[in-house]
């Protein structure tokens, strides 16, 4: 539930739609990347951004496909792991303009507003109307070490019926008893069948209140931790700073669902990036960003300390860092009709880190393959 939140937060916080918050004004959103485009494909994606902004109900198909080498113990198996998700949402288009207009704010007011941040969580799932259909794969190696080690025993494929209305969770039991035989043995023992529903919002607010043990603050944290990358996506300064290193073009056009549509793809240069010296003074703005939004006080000699880690990890990952958008823009009306995201990196490098910091590696990463 919290990673579909995440997903669904990450949308609304660029979604004003139609409501008007009380006491704070809407900033505009930033402008989009646009790298070398000439001015008419720039304007294309800065009208995609101004019309995707007042859509309030929507549908997506998502696809999430990981590819793993080199695991402990499974040295030499390739794990795929897949997850996928159709998805109808509608969010209350008043709702979204107050978060779009908290999360804009500066960090000072955002942590005057941790009262008024844990209500718009109850809030966002009070007002969340959503029918979700998801299947996650897991590879049979992996389930196999978690049986023999952990007795842990899991299907390879597990699918999900869900639904979210007024504040209440229900979930389709059938559907999961089907990759799940245990269960479903276990439900026909007990006569159960269909569909189950329990008060979400009911138990967060009691968990807020303190009248139920152990509130889960993920999803807060998550929309603080949002909110102030927003920010410093905004922040002027920041966007010159990745200006130079993002490229966007745009490919060949094509058609969905019989429209025209624009495809534009956008890549990262981290490799370059985390080269340049300003690299660490951004580093260090986002973080001072953060902490100010979790209202922590941080140790500034550990902070440093840390800051060097992170950069110290962002080079060594960079070396085989591979990062793009594609994004097909209707011609006629630039909505949104597709988003795909790829990432790919070799992770070997954080063993040469974790040699570097003088630590003993455990033996069955000495020999780690990438």
């Amino acid at each position: 539930m919290e990673l579909l939140a995440m997903l669904i937060l990450s949308i609304a916080m660029w979604l004003p739609g139609a409501g008007a918050p009380e006491q704070r004004e809407v900033p505009p959103l930033p402008p989009p990347f646009c790298g070398e485009l000439d001015a008419a494909d720039c304007q294309l994606l800065a009208d995609s951004q101004e019309l995707m902004a007042g859509v309030e109900s929507m549908t997506m198909a998502l696809q999430v496909d990981a590819a793993m080498r080199g695991i402990p113990e499974l040295a030499d198996e390739d794990l795929m792991f897949g997850m996928s998700m159709d998805m109808s949402v509608h969010l209350d288009p008043a709702f979204n303009e107050q978060m779009r207009a908290l999360a804009m704010s500066g960090p000072e007011e955002l942590l005057a507003a941790q009262d008024e941040l844990a209500q718009m969580v109850v809030d966002f799932y009070d007002t969340l109307a959503m029918d979700m259909d998801m299947e996650m794969m897991l590879p049979g190696a992996l389930l196999q070490v978690l049986e023999a080690e952990e007795d842990v025993v899991l299907p390879e494929t597990m699918i999900y019926q869900t639904r979210m209305v007024d504040g209440y969770v229900y979930v389709n039991l059938d559907v999961l008893a089907e990759s799940i035989p245990e269960l479903g043995a276990e439900m026909a023992s007990e006569g159960i069948e269909g569909w189950i529903g329990f008060d979400f919002v009911g138990q967060l607010e009691q968990q807020m209140s303190g009248a139920a043990p152990v509130p889960n603050t993920s999803t807060l944290e998550s929309m603080q931790m949002g909110m102030a990358f927003n920010q410093m996506m905004a922040d002027e300064t920041i966007r010159a700073l990745l200006d130079p290193y993002v490229t966007v073009e745009r490919l060949a056009d094509e058609e969905r669902d019989g429209m025209p549509v624009a495809v534009f793809r956008t890549s990262v240069d981290l490799g370059s990036m985390v080269s340049n010296p300003d690299f660490t003074r951004m580093l260090r703005e986002a973080a001072d960003s953060m902490i100010a939004a979790s209202g922590e006080t941080v140790d500034q000699q550990e902070l440093g300390a840390g800051l060097l880690g992170v950069q110290m990890l962002a080079n060594i990952l960079a070396r085989s860092f591979e990062f793009e958008i594609v994004q097909a823009v209707g011609i006629e009306q630039p909505y949104v009709y597709d988003y795909g995201m790829m990432m790919e990196m070799d992770l070997s490098g954080l063993l040469t880190l974790a040699a570097m910091s003088g630590e003993d590696l455990p033996p069955e990463l000495l020999r780690a393959k990438p």
